[in-house]
């Protein structure tokens, strides 16, 4: 217990400090301080809020999935629409554009069709922004849009597109390119852009969580999640200190911190509770084969939906099984029989790693890092888990809600918000509430505690994507088509 209350009390003192440093209102990097998705103690955040209901303003915004980033009274987004990428900041109290800088790239990296090639979300130090287009690089404007520097970048290949955000730690500027070759963990000196260090991570070719940092008494780290493992890096000169293996392939959230451990999320198709799994042969038979030969053509296959599914997530990212018709056709008879079919089912159970969320105690020298306990059920795709007064929290697709004790991993409900539909954004907390929002466009606000009691359900009736940001009694939802600021009606 005594332990317990050691890293509650050091977490509060941790974001009281960060929020009040410099006398500035700050949310700095994807889910604010130390990407935890916490916003400082004692604020009065509205529990209502809609197009009408208690919002300060709006401000018609370039599209792209970056989070508000802030510092003080301006706000940074980025956008992307017919091959031009946008730096925008916007006047925090007014909800005006401030400035706009738009870079024009010819050659756009590949994304996923939900996704945008404006994914990361900018960074601040309180005297410069930094952003991260994946198919141009690294850019550096100060507070009045100048442009400092800039390091153009490969293009990364990924089969999704750029994703993990820039974080700043230690007086170094963090970015992770994971990538099918030449994968970097990258340190650069903010001021000027220039190389402090580099790692090479050959091997590790796909990655979309934003890196996390980790003090260990004097040693600080970055944690860095990556297909199949998580792995921490010495802040000081990029050397690799741990690592824990048998994660996802596809990593999409960011890990948290919390009562000395780290909370993260590994996500297998095959065996999640909630997924819809493959059918049976003699399913897509009946439903399929039209000319009832006991094969299946590609036309025949056209009116197929999806093969594997994800609970409630309006089809998103489903798989149709004329998506796999070249890879199952092995004989290239132009049909697919029973035998070929087991191709596909011999693929999904090759998915040997977690499917749960983890509670890890880091390694360090001499001790491997290892679970201090995992859950299997309530696990998300893409949302990052919470970590908040002594519990964690999930929210996946379907609005399924998940809340477990920090310390032991004792579940204390898992339940449905009355939000559903298909979740990216990620929760996040302040004032004894969670936030979250579900692509539909329906923010949920319910209460933190060990019993699930919805507070609001605000439907803004534009599809979110981006996480939202607290700062200053006010929370900060970025849809589709707008920035708004919601806050409570004095």
């Amino acid at each position: 217990m005594q332990l317990r209350s050691f890293w509650a009390i050091w977490t509060i003192f941790t974001m009281c400090w960060i929020s009040s440093a410099f006398g500035q209102a700050q949310w700095e990097q994807f889910r604010g301080a130390g990407g935890l998705g916490v916003a400082a103690a004692g604020q009065n955040l509205p529990v209502e809020f809609d197009r009408s209901k208690n919002v300060i303003w709006k401000c018609a915004v370039t599209k792209g999935h970056s989070s508000p980033c802030i510092w003080g009274n301006r706000i940074f987004l980025t956008g992307y629409a017919k091959r031009i990428f946008d730096t925008i900041c916007i006047d925090r109290k007014s909800g005006k554009i401030l400035w706009q800088k738009s870079i024009p790239v010819e050659n756009i990296e590949r994304v996923h069709q939900i996704s945008s090639p404006a994914a990361p979300t900018p960074t601040t130090d309180g005297e410069r922004v930094f952003v991260y287009f994946g198919s141009y690089g690294l850019l550096c404007y100060d507070f009045e849009g100048n442009l400092v520097w800039e390091r153009k970048m490969p293009m990364p290949q990924n089969m999704y597109g750029t994703a993990a955000s820039p974080m700043l730690a230690g007086g170094k500027l963090i970015i992770m390119d994971d990538r099918a070759e030449d994968s970097w963990l990258l340190a650069l000196d903010p001021e000027t852009g220039d190389e402090i260090w580099k790692m090479d991570r050959a091997g590790f070719k796909a990655g979309w969580s934003t890196p996390v940092y980790r003090q260990d008494g004097e040693v600080e780290e970055v944690l860095v999640y990556s297909k199949w493992r998580v792995v921490a890096f010495d802040l000081k000169d990029g050397s690799e200190r741990w690592t824990f293996p048998g994660l996802t392939d596809e990593p999409c959230i960011t890990p948290v911190t919390g009562e000395g451990l780290v909370y993260l999320t590994s996500y297998n198709m095959r065996t999640n509770p909630e997924v819809i799994g493959l059918p049976k042969w003699s399913e897509l038979l009946d439903e399929y084969d039209k000319d009832k030969d006991g094969e299946l053509t590609l036309e025949e296959t056209k009116p197929n939906k999806s093969i594997l599914s994800r609970f409630d997530a309006d089809g998103e990212g489903d798989h149709p099984l004329w998506g796999f018709f070249r890879f199952l056709d092995v004989d290239r008879s132009g049909k697919i029989n029973e035998k070929e079919w087991g191709k596909m089912i011999a693929y999904i159970d090759s998915f040997e790693f977690e499917n749960a969320l983890l509670a890890i105690r880091p390694g360090e020298a001499g001790r491997q890092a290892k679970v201090v306990w995992k859950d299997p059920n309530g696990v998300p795709e893409c949302p990052s888990p919470l970590y908040y007064q002594g519990r964690v929290y999930m929210v996946k697709d379907g609005g399924i809600a998940s809340c477990l004790d920090a310390r032991t991993g004792e579940r204390k409900y898992q339940r449905l918000l009355g939000s559903g539909g298909p979740y990216y954004s990620s929760p996040v907390a302040a004032d004894g509430k969670i936030y979250v929002g579900s692509a539909r466009g329906m923010m949920t606000v319910f209460e933190a505690g060990d019993k699930l009691k919805v507070l609001a359900r605000n439907n803004l009736k534009e599809r979110i994507m981006a996480t939202p940001a607290i700062v200053d009694g006010k929370i900060y939802v970025r849809t589709d088509k707008n920035l708004y600021a919601f806050g409570a009606k004095k």
